[in-house]
């Protein structure tokens, strides 16, 4: 595989992941030169971060948040907070530039996994999330230009249709026989924040700036039990986690797979990584078992182990996939961001790689779907959850219509009504709806329906 080449990648653009909320203000001074230089000078220190922290900047940071989310420990809403924002700006900038500042402790949430597991979400203060939107516009800004192409978590105009379209093309247009899927262990909870500090110290010289992330990533969880602090994990959902993970997981994963582990392949290889899902296509099979001997010991240098359950190394190519299905065999399936990844035959008979949404994903929605419902049917005016049901389908089919996956989502849309009928018709007997009258009602105020699939087939 030929080394990383700026301006080379041809993918479409669609469902881009946004720089910054949606919203708010996606310029900020000084920014703009900090990403020219990491351009012109990929290898260049940055000795001089600091002075960004300027109380123009922070006030665009802060016009950038979106005013409906959930509160951190200190219960400030971000109008609240802007009552008097100028005053709250300034102490805020003195703080920051005398090392003053000290985040405040993470507010924790937990969110159910399918395995019945948790996954800890952490919830920043108003003025937390100021200094870490500016962190990450810095960070972004000074790693962006360097990171690999087929990296798509987290990026600016980068999605996951991009990341699904670049792994059917290198499925289908390269000699690729063997897949390897990997999966982090509880990544986010587990980056050791000394192993952090130590790669962003390779490019950045500010000894301040990174004081000042270190204390971010310090700030201690406010649990049940009271404020607890670790040496390990960066919280999902602060607003710079994403970048310092897709930094860190750059120089873990991208960087050493590119630089060291094509040279020492005698076939193809290659990688696409969406946040710490990732996966690793090879031509040759004693490549692709020499790879997972070692990327154990890889990661466990920087404290990370892989999630064993999930991860599976497979032949599951072009030409195995014609033997099995010519025999009879069940070829090989893997899932990827959602969606399950398996072989079928096109309309004129050839062997290709087709997707579906994944059993969890779907199961997951419905249910989802199923308990909001529950709770908010005798809560909300009918025109409000018709309202509200129509953004949940939309999400749905903006994300998993893609090529091949029509019959599953028609399959949730279908389920969805079916449910909506449900809980409708459970009000009281005085509101209760007939089936005719619920598509009377359906065609009078239409929901949404999937559009065109966007197509997963490389440009050209």
């Amino acid at each position: 595989m030929p080394k990383e080449r700026r301006g080379t990648h041809t993918v479409a653009r669609s469902m881009e992941t946004p720089s910054t909320p949606s919203g708010g203000a996606t310029a900020t001074t000084g920014v703009e030169r900090i990403a020219s230089r990491a351009r012109r000078q990929s290898e260049e220190p940055f000795t001089a971060l600091m002075h960004h922290f300027s109380v123009e900047n922070l006030r665009a940071c802060f016009k950038s948040l979106e005013g409906n989310k959930a509160l951190g420990v200190d219960k400030v809403t971000k109008e609240q907070y802007g009552e008097n924002l100028e005053g709250n700006l300034q102490v805020l900038h003195r703080r920051l530039h005398q090392m003053s500042y000290r985040p405040q402790p993470v507010r924790q949430v937990e969110i159910p996994k399918e395995d019945g597991s948790s996954r800890p979400l952490g919830i920043s203060c108003t003025e937390d999330k100021i200094v870490q939107e500016m962190t990450r516009r810095i960070l972004e800004a000074i790693y962006e230009p360097v990171f690999i192409d087929t990296s798509y978590g987290f990026r600016p105009k980068r999605s996951c249709h991009d990341a699904l379209r670049q792994l059917n093309t290198e499925v289908m247009c390269q000699p690729v026989n063997w897949v390897a899927d990997i999966d982090l262990a509880k990544f986010f909870d587990t980056m050791p924040h000394q192993e952090i500090v130590n790669v962003l110290r390779l490019r950045i010289k500010d000894e301040r700036f990174i004081r000042l992330i270190s204390r971010m990533l310090k700030a201690g969880t406010q649990t049940p039990k009271g404020i607890e602090y670790g040496e390990l994990g960066s919280p999902q959902g602060s607003i710079s986690s994403p970048v310092i993970a897709n930094i860190f997981l750059d120089h873990v994963l991208d960087k050493w797979f590119t630089e060291v582990v094509i040279d020492h392949c005698l076939g193809y290889c290659a990688i696409i990584r969406y946040a710490d899902d990732a996966i690793m296509v090879f031509e040759r099979e004693d490549d692709a078992h020499r790879f997972m001997r070692v990327l154990p010991r890889r990661l466990e240098k920087y404290g990370l182990r892989l999630n064993e359950n999930k991860t599976h190394l497979m032949a599951c190519g072009k030409r195995h996939a014609c033997i099995c299905l010519q025999t009879g065999q069940r070829p090989p399936t893997f899932d990827f961001l959602g969606l399950t990844h398996y072989w079928g035959r096109s309309r004129k008979g050839y062997v290709r790689l087709k997707r579906k949404t994944s059993k969890k994903r779907l199961r997951r929605a419905l249910v989802e779907l199923n308990d909001w419902l529950r709770q908010v049917r005798s809560t909300y005016r009918l025109p409000l959850i018709w309202k509200m049901v129509g953004q949940k389908l939309r999400g749905h089919f903006n994300y998993f219509g893609v090529t091949d996956n029509s019959r599953a989502i028609q399959t949730f849309e279908q389920k969805a009504h079916a449910l909506l009928f449900k809980w409708l018709n459970r009000r009281s007997q005085r509101r209760s709806f007939t089936w005719a009258d619920f598509l009377r009602y359906r065609m009078a105020y239409p929901l949404p329906r999937p559009r065109r699939l966007v197509s997963l087939y490389p440009n050209g």
